[in-house]
Order: C-alpha cells, then sequence, then structure tokens
C-alpha cells in the first residue's frame, strides 16, 4: 500500500522489518516470562512445499498461478450467524468478523506502536474520528496493540515482509499475532503486481504458508498497476486496489477519474472468483508536490463507494515521510467524511446494489434497495461541471431527500428519472421511499 514506486517509502519499510528482525531477535534472549507466542527460536525445518521467497526483489509475475489457492471460507449472503468465531467472507464480498458484516474504513500506520511515532492517545484519536481500521505491520508488540485496539472497537491489518523473512519468520510472525484480538487479516504482498519482485505463484505459496498456520483470518493483498491485477485475484482472499492520482502531474493518468478506472477494472477481475475488493486512497501528497483538497478526498472515496467497495484504507497517517497529524486541512477533510461512511455502511454492507447508467464514463451512480428505502449516489469525477440524467432501476415515491445536510444537493426527480447539474467533483447523495 506504499506509495508506489516511491523510493523513499520502500527504504522505509526495508527498514523497519530490519528493525522488526532486531527486535524480534532481541526478544528470543528476553527473560523467561516473555510469552511463548512471541519466541523467535528458529523452527528445525521448513514448512514444506513453500518456497522460500528471495533475498531481494527479482521475480517478474506470469500468466497465472500453477495451483491456485483454495477459495477462502465463505457463506450465503443474508445467512444467519455463524457458530465459529473469526473472520469469513460472505458469498456477495462481505466481510464478516464473528458472523456480523463489517466495512474496514482506515488508515495504514507504520511506525511502531507505543513510540513517539505511534501513541496511544493516536489510537484513541483515530478511533474517535469514526475509524475501525489500521494497516499496521506486525512488530514484537502487536499484541499491545492488538489489546488496546479491541478495546477501542478497531480492528487490524497485520502486514509481514515476506521479501524479509524467510518461511519459519513467517510461521513465527503468523504466530505472534493469530491467537489475540482485533485481528482482521494478515497484508502478505504490496505493490504486488509491479513485476519487481512478486508472481502469482510466490505469492500463492505465502498465502499456502499462512494458512498452514491460521486459518480463521483471511490474506489481503494490495496492487496499483490495473492491467495486471487480475493475475494475483487467485493468489490471497483479499485484494486491494491503490489509485493515488492527486499531484502525479508526471503520469498519463493524474486524473481525479483514475479512481474509478482503477477500482472498476480490479472489481470486474475479482467478480469470478468472490474476492472482495477495498480501495487504498490517496490521503497524503506525492514528494514535492500539493496534497489533495477536501473536495478531491470526498470525490475519490465516493468513485470508491458508488464502485461498491468492500472497504476503504487511506494512504497514509505515518509512513515516516508523511504524517496526516501535521496536515490538518488533509486530517479534517477525512474526519468530515467518518460520519458519513458510518452512516451508510448498513447500506452498503446489506442494501442491493444495482449500478446505474449516466451516458458519460466520469459520471458516476449507483443505488441500493435497504429496508424500505432507495439509496442513490451520483458522482462527477471530472473538473467541470455537467447536467446528468439518471434512470433509477427501483420505482421510488417522494422527492430525492439529500442523505447529509451541507452537501451538495439540487438534482430533482421525476417520472422515474433523476435529473440535475453537478458541479465540479461534486457528490450527491439522496434517499427515496421505495415504491410499495
Amino acid at each position: 500500500m506504499q506509495r508506489s514506486c516511491s523510493i523513499c517509502a520502500w527504504l522505509a519499510r526495508r527498514g523497519a522489518v530490519l528493525l522488526l528482525g532486531c527486535l524480534m531477535l532481541l526478544a528470543c534472549g528476553t527473560a523467561a516470562s516473555s510469552p511463548p507466542v512471541a519466541a523467535v527460536v528458529p523452527t528445525p525445518t521448513p514448512v514444506p512445499t513453500v518456497t522460500t521467497p528471495p533475498a531481494r526483489p527479482t521475480g517478474r509475475p506470469v500468466a497465472s498461478p500453477t495451483a491456485p489457492t483454495p477459495p477462502p471460507a465463505t457463506v450465503p449472503a443474508g445467512s444467519g450467524a455463524l457458530s465459529e468465531r473469526g473472520v469469513r467472507i460472505r458469498a456477495d464480498g462481505v466481510l464478516l468478523v464473528d458472523a456480523q458484516p463489517f466495512f474496514p474504513y482506515g488508515f495504514a500506520l507504520y511506525p511502531q506502536y507505543n513510540t513517539q511515532e505511534f501513541r496511544p492517545e493516536t489510537l484513541r484519536s483515530i478511533a474517535a474520528s469514526g475509524f475501525n481500521t489500521l494497516h499496521a505491520p506486525i512488530r514484537v508488540n502487536y499484541p499491545e496493540l492488538q489489546a488496546d485496539a479491541a478495546a477501542l472497537g478497531m480492528r487490524l491489518i497485520a502486514e509481514i515482509y515476506p521479501y524479509e523473512l524467510d518461511d519459519a519468520g513467517i510461521v513465527r510472525a503468523i504466530r505472534h499475532v493469530k491467537d489475540g484480538p482485533a485481528l482482521l487479516a494478515y497484508a502478505i504482498a504490496d505493490d504486488v503486481d509491479d513485476g519487481e519482485y512478486y508472481t502469482p505463484e510466490l505469492v500463492t505459496r505465502i498465502n499456502q504458508l499462512v494458512k498452514t498456520v491460521d486459518r480463521q483470518h483471511p490474506t489481503y493483498i494490495s496492487g496499483f498497476v490495473p492491467q495486471r491485477i487480475n493475475l494475483f485475484m487467485q493468489s490471497a482472499d483479499t485484494v486491494a486496489m491503490q489509485s493515488y492520482p492527486i499531484g502525479k502531474t508526471y503520469w498519463e493518468h493524474a486524473r481525479i477519474g483514475h479512481v474509478n478506472y482503477a477500482l472498476a477494472t480490479a472489481i470486474a477481475a475479482a467478480r469470478p472468483f468472490n474476492r472482495p475488493v477495498i480501495a487504498n486512497l490517496q490521503a497524503f501528497a506525492w514528494p514535492e508536490q500539493r496534497q489533495p483538497t477536501a473536495a478531491e478526498i470526498r470525490n475519490m472515496t465516493y468513485q470508491a463507494l458508488v464502485n461498491n467497495v468492500r472497504g476503504i484504507i487511506y494512504y497514509t497517517y505515518n509512513d515516516g515521510y508523511w504524517r496526516l497529524e501535521e496536515h490538518p486541512t488533509v486530517l479534517q477533510a477525512l474526519r468530515d467524511l467518518a460520519p458519513e461512511v458510518r452512516r451508510l455502511a448498513p447500506v452498503l454492507l446489506d442494501g442491493v446494489y444495482t449500478p446505474l447508467q449516466t451516458g458519460k464514463p466520469d459520471l458516476l451512480a449507483a443505488q441500493w434497495r435497504y429496508g424500505g428505502e432507495v439509496y442513490v449516489m451520483v458522482v462527477n469525477a471530472t473538473d467541470q461541471a455537467s447536467a446528468v440524467t439518471v434512470n433509477l432501476a427501483t420505482p421510488v415515491s417522494g422527492a430525492a431527500k439529500p442523505v447529509f445536510d451541507q452537501r451538495p444537493a439540487g438534482m430533482t426527480f421525476n417520472a422515474g428519472r433523476l435529473q440535475g447539474s453537478l458541479q465540479p467533483m461534486a457528490v450527491h447523495v439522496y434517499v427515496f421511499n421505495a415504491a410499495r
């Protein structure tokens, strides 16, 4: 989920891994009171059938994995509670945490917990702002983070660094956290589709290795190349798609509508395999470039929602270079969005989703029927004002009622059509009564 192609961020991540290895080796020499799960005593023999990743990135992806990973545990959409606790994937791609639908919404945050860079009060502030998930690398004191996150009702995507660990190291990392609270998933490969290190076969083997230790939590990968992410759809249980277009002026896809393109492409590739797609969205500035505006952040967020993603993780709260707390306008824009996502989460999780046509590629629309209501989103993913007409897929009654006060509105509804003009980067969200 790091800023793809950013050498500084990559080096920072590798430095974090070296720190993790040093701390784990130190943990081996601590007093006998250290919990067994945190021990890093080398295993006598590697886990069979899994090839150790090379020490440096060398591989390139090929067409498909040699042995597809068994599909993640699923339950039918709308089914009742599971007797088994853990994280499952419903037949419609929704994540179930202890049998309850869950929409991950939060940040990547890389420094070690309970340090100056990541204090317990930071965790409390993030939770109090309405975010429920952190993507954070496994470190020696991860159980402490798990306990504090659980107390706040948060979940963790625990990242391992397979290009720095042998098989035994990966197994130790999983054992270190698997029985602790708050665990949502294991992030096993980042920038998976860049062609520099990972192949589908390698990621599949890492996935299978993780499953030999813990089958109660899904695996997670993240990519940024829409044309290549399809190669990895059978290599992990959940797939994240990055899109960070703001300020990347040298890039041919540096337009805000790239978020829709990237996510729509990934979701189409994931659909045959029932892989949930989670959006990795931009909450940072590229080096020597401007940061996203509040309007752009809201627009990118709703481009993700209108594509029916199964969660959103913003990059980044703190990666050692970008510290969100030092950018108050970006942080406030994200905090302003959190109540909206929380309000819509039941609709996104359990509503019946239908994409809607606008006749224009960068004007996006979708509806969800939820209970006796129909929710409609319309997004202008351009910097130009545009008129739009949307034909709803479900009979409704009454006027178009804005879901959120103080947000753009003004479209009218007549004879099954929602019509109006959208200002540049505007997002409209309405609710109707479903016709009986």
